[in-house]
């Protein structure tokens, strides 16, 4: 174990740093959910912080190559992270960033993850399924891609909020939100339905917002 006088208190440097590379892959998911609207404040504090921590890291002076080679890959890491998040920051600032390109960044990771958690389902629901998502001129207006954008959105605040993800498809969303929107645009006699997710209750959940 690696302990290093700091000032008054003893750093234990592993454990700063796994401590870190918690942070950063929270903080990475922070940034994603502000970038898609669900959070109304980038969370600049917080990066703000865990640049200092790595700051006082980098300042030690260690002769253990190992632990000095974990401290520049998880640098490494907050470097491409900033790299990207200043860009898209700048993007938004000046009114030019399209939430379509984070979407896409993340559709082939979303597919996966579908077919990942879709394996073990019957085959006669997953063929009625895939059936319900090729179907072209849909009355609901719920395209692929706004299909992929709910569920990376609603995924991604369930683990915001520490909710399971476990059952959680595509494929299964897409085919009860195409259930739902006929009855609720009958309900409200409007033309399409949206969906948003907001976080209620400490949950997150869908909402329907009809489109007249």
């Amino acid at each position: 174990m690696v302990y290093v006088h700091v000032g008054q208190t003893d750093l234990n440097v592993p454990h700063e740093l796994d401590d870190l590379d918690t942070k950063i892959d929270k903080l990475r998911t922070n940034f994603e959910m502000y970038f898609q609207g669900i959070e109304r404040r980038a969370p600049t504090l917080e990066r703000n912080a865990i640049k200092r921590r790595l700051l006082n890291l980098r300042r030690l002076r260690l002769r253990n190559t190992a632990i000095n080679f974990r401290i520049n890959q998880v640098v490494a890491k907050m470097t491409t992270y900033e790299n990207y998040w200043d860009r898209t920051l700048k993007q938004i600032e000046e009114g030019t960033y399209r939430r379509d390109v984070f979407k896409a960044k993340h559709r082939s990771k979303a597919r996966e993850e579908r077919e990942s958690s879709s394996a073990g389902e019957q085959a006669s629901e997953e063929s009625a399924q895939r059936q319900a998502r090729r179907k072209p001129g849909s009355k609901s207006g719920l395209t692929d891609d706004k299909i992929d954008a709910i569920y990376n959105a609603y995924r991604t605040a369930k683990q915001r909020c520490k909710e399971k993800v476990t059952g959680i498809s595509r494929d299964k969303l897409a085919s009860t939100l195409n259930k739902q929107v006929p009855s609720i645009m009958k309900q409200y006699k409007c033309k399409s339905v949206e969906f948003k997710v907001v976080i209620k209750g400490g949950k997150a959940i869908l909402k329907a917002v009809p489109k007249f």
